[in-house]
Order: C-alpha cells, then structure tokens, then sequence
C-alpha cells in the first residue's frame, strides 16, 4: 500500500494505544527518573511531560503526589490524556495542552521536563531536535532537570530493521511493517489494526517515523542548547552506547 493510504501518527490509533503498549513497564520508568531527581537534589514536585501521549506516566506521578502538566502534538491523544486524569486532577492543576515540542512556552519555568517512550525520536531532522532542546531549555527553572529517552540506530537498524511483525493484543491484531533507511536514519513503520468497534470490524491504518542520531550529536545539541547532560544505557546509571537499543539522557539546566 502507498504512505498516503495510512492517516497521519497518533490520530486514529489514539482510542487503541494503552491496549497496544499495555506491556510497557512505565512505573519502572517513574522510578527510575525519582532516583535521579533524588540524586540531583530536586525538592519540588512538579513534572511537565512532553509529548505526555494519553498520560499513563502523568497519572502516575498524580497518584504520587506530584503536580503535573503535559503537552502532545495529537489532539486525539491528548484528549484520551485528559480524560484520563479529570477525576484526579483539581481545578488548580496545570492544563494538558496541545502543541509543538518544538516551540512552546510555558507560563513558568518549571524544575523538571520529562519526555519518554520514543517521543524525540518523531523529530526527523537535526534543526527540530535542537529546536525542543532550546525550548526546554527556555522554560526550565535555573538548575531544573530534563530527562528523556531515545532509540538508537541500533534499535531502528538492527531491532526494527526491515522486518513484519504481527501481534494480537486483547481484541486487537495488528501488522508491523517496518522499513529502515540507513542513508537518513529514519524508520518508517507502517501498522495496521484490525479491530472491532460494537458489531462492526474497523481496520484502522497509520504511518510512523522515528529517526536516530548518533550518540555524539545528541550531546552535542544538548551543550549547544546550554545543558549539561549526561547520557545513559536505558534505565541505568551506565554510560550509553551506540550498541544499546535505547538511551536516557539526564540534563541540567546550570
């Protein structure tokens, strides 16, 4: 099938999201990011999540005692996201917010910016991921933290590569077909749902793309854009690789 038979990211798969990642162990992932606001000394409570995606994390760091805020790119996910936290979330709470990662402004700096699963990875070109670097840059408090993940070249060329998967989660089956372009970096991964919706069968149908950067220009758009940053094998405090699938990076805001 041609990329123009597949809707746009995140906009139909919205409603089945949660059930496709249902195997991701995200409090693991909150944890983990505790353990550095600890090590970094951050006494304050507040996380603001980029690309918060229909906000399983954000619901977490509620039930935690935290005070959050979000923004995502996908009206579809962020309604789902706010749906999600509305029984939770008092009137004072920060709003769940539409935007642009790479061009946002809060109403102040905030101590902590999160962004996870993969969300970077969706900035295809080197001036967009500079640009949300700076951004966040721009909104964080002096000595605020940001930490986020990506996937590697290894994960995109190696573990995705150009390969098909299929897998049934609850009631969804659903195709993964991926396809790797070495002279960009990017991975277009085009996946289709086969559900069904009442008594009806829906076949719902999107297109992704993810790119990878090598190690050094990571780090290197992170000093750049003023950070001190520190890169790591995914959930560890060991220094990343580029044979690692996926990394965190812990940057501070001097």
């Amino acid at each position: 099938m041609k990329s123009e038979d597949f809707d746009p990211p995140f906009s139909r798969i919205a409603t089945y999201y949660d059930r496709l990642m249902s195997f991701v162990n995200y409090p693991s992932w909150i944890a983990y990011i505790e353990k550095i606001l600890l090590a970094n000394r951050i006494p304050d409570r507040d996380i603001f999540d980029l690309g918060c995606g229909t906000g399983v994390c954000l619901e977490i760091w509620l039930k935690k005692g935290y005070r959050i805020a979000g923004l995502d790119g996908s009206t579809e996910m962020v309604r789902i996201c706010q749906d999600r936290l509305a029984p939770r979330r008092g009137a004072a709470e920060a709003p769940i917010l539409v935007g642009d990662m790479r061009n946002f402004s809060l109403q102040q700096p905030v101590p902590v910016v999160t962004s996870l699963y993969d969300s970077l990875n969706y900035l295809l070109v080197e001036s967009d991921l500079s640009a949300c670097y700076r951004a966040v840059h721009a909104n964080l408090r002096p000595g605020g933290i940001f930490i986020f993940d990506m996937n590697t070249t290894h994960a995109l060329r190696d573990e995705w590569g150009n390969n098909v998967y299929r897998r049934r989660d609850e009631d969804i089956f659903s195709v993964w077909d991926n396809t790797f372009d070495p002279a960009t970096g990017i991975s277009t991964l085009r996946i289709t749902l086969e559900v069904t919706e009442g008594d009806r069968p829906v076949t719902v149908r999107e297109i992704h793309r993810e790119r990878a950067y090598p190690l050094a220009t990571i780090q290197d758009l992170l000093i750049k854009a003023g950070f001190q940053a520190n890169l790591y094998r995914h959930l560890t405090f060991q220094p990343a690789s580029e044979s690692d699938v996926r990394i965190m990076a812990v940057c501070r805001k001097p």
